[in-house]
């Protein structure tokens, strides 16, 4: 190897060129013997972002489905709520009914179901009880039906008119009714019809259990 190559050899080895062999045209070019320095090209990162970001739709479907669990706890606990709310209503309702109890004092749940389980057979009783009441009225007014209508065909009542403006009328009823309807009463009940009484006889016989009025009216 002779000197020259040598020289070379070691410039090389060494990276670096003396600044003494730079030439004053390649100084001026920005010749340097630093390395050169290189630009990166500018490069599109968004497919690699998404690439590194991959995990996090997994992250996002977790925390989704952590917030429904939630909102379904939220739902069911509102719903409970509610339940209790309209029970303890209905127990409320429940405690208004029953009778002889100090509505002032709220009664447990199982006080109240005890109360009315001890009310109910007593209410059936006075049902039971205003029925056979109603039964007994109910046969009573037929009864005073019947009487009425019997007494309506007991009571036999005719006019006979008389000359000029004058009229006869005769009443026959069985003498047991003859209190109910005394003559008094009946010339009022005429009277009341415009008819003046002229003169009246009344005359009872027991072969037929019958009494009879007799009324002459003017007219």
């Amino acid at each position: 190897m002779d000197l020259q190559q040598l020289m070379e050899h070691q410039l090389f080895d060494n990276g670096t060129v003396p600044r003494s062999m730079i030439s004053p045209l390649e100084a001026d070019n920005g010749f340097t013997n630093e390395p050169p320095s290189f630009q990166l090209p500018d490069l599109d990162l968004d497919f690699n972002i998404n690439e590194l970001s991959g995990p996090a739709p997994a992250k996002a479907c977790w925390s989704g489905l952590v917030g429904s669990g939630s909102h379904k706890k939220l739902d069911h606990n509102a719903y409970e709520r509610d339940r209790r709310m309209q029970l303890n209503q209905l127990y409320s309702t429940l405690r208004s009914l029953i009778p002889n109890a100090d509505h002032t004092k709220k009664l447990s749940i199982p006080t109240t179901v005890c109360q009315v389980l001890d009310y109910i057979p007593k209410l059936q009783k006075q049902v039971e009880d205003l029925e056979k009441r109603k039964q007994e009225l109910t046969r009573a007014k037929c009864r005073e039906r019947l009487q009425c209508l019997k007494e309506s065909t007991c009571r036999i009542v005719s006019a006979t008119p008389l000359d000029g403006n004058e009229i006869m009328v005769q009443v026959s009823l069985l003498s047991n009714m003859a209190a109910s309807l005394p003559p008094s009463k009946c010339i009022n009940i005429f009277e009341n019809e415009g008819l003046h009484l002229i003169s009246s006889s009344t005359f009872s016989t027991l072969e037929v259990n019958r009494t009879f009025y007799s009324f002459h009216f003017q007219v």
